[in-house]
């Protein structure tokens, strides 16, 4: 890299003889993915600078500067140009050599600085002596000079002193975590998040309020945070293809079973399409119509009854419905448009119209996993249970002792009389069946008794909606605030079921209790499925992990150098999640947007979500605590999986762990837990996960501290942490503890990489597999429980509604291409790594059509 020779080709202002009093540094500057005529306007207008990281100028106390380089200038500026014009294929990388003369004490190069002078183009530097991935932008936008660093990682009191004032003034292009408006965030009443500087104006009519961008795609992300233009064309045509497929019209063509069974067909076109007329006699139709489809199954693996033609393969559910069936496109059906523009951007509902155009017949779906193996497990109760602990939402659930307050004490003894005195409506055999009802529910009630004090009950509570129905039901939305209790009955069962269901209404009004088995049990259910689904996507999707993350890659960019080496073990769990935040928000979360229009919270959407905001702590994030917060599971003893170095400890540099030894000062959940559930996959898969990610922070943080004092010391640590919980999270003000050890840090760093990869695959990359099928997952419900023989006419959406959520599930639920996965981390210990690795294939390089939609690994960061 060094040369002594002379040289009359310096690239500087003028030519003219090599000094032999200096050196020539000569490197290679590579340009990716940038505009062409960002690299016409190159030349003068491109300035690079070295320093040295062995000398430091004394007069300006950072390292010795070379002469200026320029990217081109002169003969080679024309000549570059005339081969790229002459490209039939533009390249994507672009190089070009630049040469520094330097004295002869500077010694190797740790820094430089890159000066964009145009006033237009920004271009994409990728790399130059070492790698630098990153857009420079012009000075006059930006304010500042880039700095770029060696790959070098340092603490900031290890840092060369030559190099330290080039660290502090090292930031990247991030706008200060201001909020987007008064609405959320900082207030008692609406606490929130703060969140990136959108960059609009204030809206004419109302000046403390900011304007949307004129387009979806046209919004402020930071360069270097910003989706490549491949994965946002894929994340288009994903969006694209899943509106095709389920909302464009069926094929007109007769179906098998129309010809064979035309009343069943009837029943369960009326069933997906509400408004269609049914008589009264069938008010009881979702079980009569399970019952009657299960006569009809197909002989299945565990045996069962099977259709009158067992030859005939197709499925009966894309026979009738054609959700998931090939369908020959035409184009959309009027009113669908005219509701898709309302809600999808432009730019997708016109590439949804000329795909269209071009008359494709193989648009075709992949079934739901929660219809794929068995069509009608979805309705049974155990199912119901099930999900609860290993279905899309698996966060809520809680160990009824652990949920218990004095004041519920009174409403659970109600819970328990009105189960057990339940008033049965128009029996039909008299009161002998009334009787036999009554012993039934009295066994239930004893199993339930017997199974608390066990401590296997466990509770699923949506109660905190009650204060909000008043104003969420109307307008086609009749909801209920519901809390279920599921009972595991004895010590050999792992099956959790449902035993009661509670339906509340503002002001206590109305406080219906429905023990299973009885004629409301079904709609009962539909009403907590409901309550589950948007807590789900407003708060443990989109509040417990896309926007409590956001504050922490804000403060990560403002306050961790690219030289910290926790800024490096962060950077690949925060990949694309600004942009994808700004989608988010501009597409799904807006108001009048997608979520707003599929669930039943309708407008008080983002308003629920700052209300259980109030709830949130960072302690209760790491998955230990989380499961002993609610019951979930029990401490345990076991050797510590944190241990840090200490003080006079003699490190083992071959393994770089410490000795161990360590007093526990805190984090007890460390111990290995007893889980009350054993198969509770969400807990079991999520500790083996934990633990991987915990050791491979714990042996990296190793490297660069040596005791608790160098965590103390850290000052670009400190003041991370203190704007994450000052200025990003400074509406809560509990769940913060002080990071002044080294297992306080490990403890930080692994709970904030599990919320990145963990915990947002339990809960966003299951969408489709549960909520493809809107029977199992229904996001509203426009009629309340019946009375009597009142028709349930119109209680699921209507079937615009149904099929634009299974689209939006569709495309939440893919991976794209160049997702990267948590054990493609190279450093991570092979005993640990191992866990990790069941579902990925190949780092999501294999067949998509050979895997379910979810079944990729788990991703290193919120990208999708």
């Amino acid at each position: 890299m060094v040369e002594t020779a002379g040289c009359c080709g310096l690239l500087q202002a003028c030519c003219h003889r090599h000094n032999p009093q200096k050196y020539i540094i000569q490197g290679e500057f590579e340009i990716d993915r940038s505009p062409w005529s960002s690299l016409y306007a190159s030349g003068l207008s491109v300035v690079v600078r070295l320093y040295s990281q062995d000398n430091m100028d004394p007069t300006t106390r950072k390292g010795i500067e070379s002469e200026n380089a320029y990217v081109m200038k002169g003969k080679e500026l024309e000549r570059k140009k005339r081969e790229v014009l002459s490209m039939k294929v533009p390249t994507k990388v672009i190089k070009f050599k630049l040469k520094f003369e330097v004295t002869r004490d500077f010694g190797i190069p740790g820094a430089f600085v890159v000066e964009n002078r145009y006033k237009k183009h920004e271009f994409f530097l990728k790399s130059f002596h070492f790698y630098c991935g990153s857009w420079v932008y012009p000075i006059t936008k930006i304010g500042f000079k880039r700095i770029f660093f060696s790959d070098q990682l340092y603490l900031p009191k290890k840092m060369p002193e030559s190099l330290v004032e080039l660290r502090k003034k090292r930031t990247l292009e991030t706008a200060s975590p201001k909020t987007e408006g008064p609405v959320l965030g900082g207030s008692t009443k609406f606490p929130y998040l703060r969140r990136l500087k959108t960059g609009h104006p204030n809206c004419q009519h109302n000046h403390s309020r900011e304007s949307g961008p004129a387009s979806c795609f046209q919004f402020h992300v930071p360069p270097d945070e910003r989706i490549s233009d491949e994965k946002l064309q894929e994340l288009k045509n994903n969006f694209v293809e899943a509106l095709i497929r389920f909302l464009t019209p069926e094929s007109t063509l007769p179906h098998l079973w129309d010809r064979e069974c035309p009343d069943f067909v009837t029943k369960v076109a009326h069933f997906f399409v509400p408004k269609a007329a049914i008589s009264k006699k069938d008010v009881r139709f979702i079980r009569s119509i399970i019952d009657f489809c299960r006569k009809l199954k197909l002989p299945s693996s565990h045996g069962g009854p099977s259709r009158s033609d067992p030859s005939e393969e197709q499925d009966i559910f894309e026979d009738i419905i054609g959700f998931y069936a090939d369908k020959e496109v035409e184009e959309l059906d009027y009113s669908d448009k005219q509701q898709i523009e309302k809600l999808v951007p432009k730019e997708i509902l016109n590439q949804v119209v000329a795909t269209l155009a071009l008359k494709r017949h193989d648009v075709s779906a992949q079934l739901p996993s929660i219809i794929a193996e068995d069509k009608f497990a979805w309705a049974e109760d155990k199912e119901f249970g099930r999900q609860m602990l290993g279905g899309s939402n698996p966060v809520r659930i809680w160990n009824l002792n652990w949920w218990l307050k004095e004041e519920d004490l009174l409403l659970l003894e109600k819970f328990f009389e009105k189960m057990l005195d339940y008033d049965f409506e128009s029996p039909k055999d008299g009161v002998q069946e009334v009787l036999k009802e009554k012993q039934y529910n009295r066994q239930k009630f004893q199993d339930l008794i017997k199974a608390l004090g066990n401590e296997r009950v466990f509770i699923l509570d949506y109660h905190y909606l009650e204060q909000f129905l008043s104003m969420i039901n109307g307008k086609g939305v009749c909801d209920y605030a519901t809390r279920t209790v599921l009972i595991a009955p004895d010590s050999s069962s792992e099956m959790v079921q449902p035993v009661g269901i509670e339906l509340s209404l503002p002001g206590g009004s109305t406080r219906l209790v429905v023990p299973q088995e009885t004629p409301l049990w079904e709609f009962a259910k539909f009403h907590v499925a409901s309550n589950d689904t948007a807590y789900h996507q407003l708060v443990s999707h989109w509040l417990q992990t896309h926007a409590v993350v956001e504050p922490f890659i804000i403060a990560t960019r403002r306050q961790l150098s690219v030289m910290h080496p926790i800024h490096r073990l962060l950077d690949p769990h925060f990949k694309d999640t600004l942009h994808i935040n700004a989608l988010a928000r501009a597409i799904f979360l807006n108001a009048g947007g997608i979520l707003e229009t599929l669930l039943f919270t309708g407008e008080y959407s983002m308003e629920l979500s700052s209300h259980l905001y109030k709830e949130w702590r960072f302690d209760k994030q790491a998955l230990p605590e989380d499961l002993l917060e609610r019951g979930m599971a029990k401490p345990g003893v076991r050797d510590e999986v944190v241990s840090g170095p200490m003080e006079h400890v003699e490190r083992d540099k071959s393994s770089n762990k410490a000795a161990k030894g360590a007093e526990q000062e805190m984090f007890e959940v460390d111990a290995e837990m007893e889980l009350v559930l054993e198969d509770y996959p969400y807990a079991k898969d999520g500790i083996e996960i934990w633990t991987a990610i915990e050791t491979w922070v714990t042996e990296y943080c190793n490297v660069f501290y040596r005791n608790d004092n160098d965590v103390k010391e850290d000052e670009e640590i400190q003041e991370w942490w203190n704007e994450i919980k000052t200025r990003g999270h400074q509406d809560r003000k509990e769940g913060w503890y002080d990071i002044n050890t080294f297992k306080s840090l490990v403890k930080a760093l692994t709970t904030l990489i599990w919320i990145t990869s963990g915990l947002h695959i339990a809960v966003n990359f299951g969408q489709y597999g549960y909520g493809g099928w809107p029977l199992n997952r229904p996001m509203l419900l426009r009629k309340f429980l019946p009375r009597d023989d009142e028709f349930m006419e119109e209680m699921l959406p209507d079937k615009f509604q149904m099929n634009l959520a299974i689209a939006v599930m569709d495309l939440l639920s893919r991976h794209t291409s160049d997702e990267v996965y948590l054990d493609s981390i190279q450093a991570l210990v092979p005993d640990t790594s191992k866990s990790m690795r069941p579902t990925s294939k190949e780092n999501g390089k294999h067949h998509p059509e050979n895997t379910d939609i979810n079944e990729r690994g788990i991703p290193n960061s919120i990208s999708i």
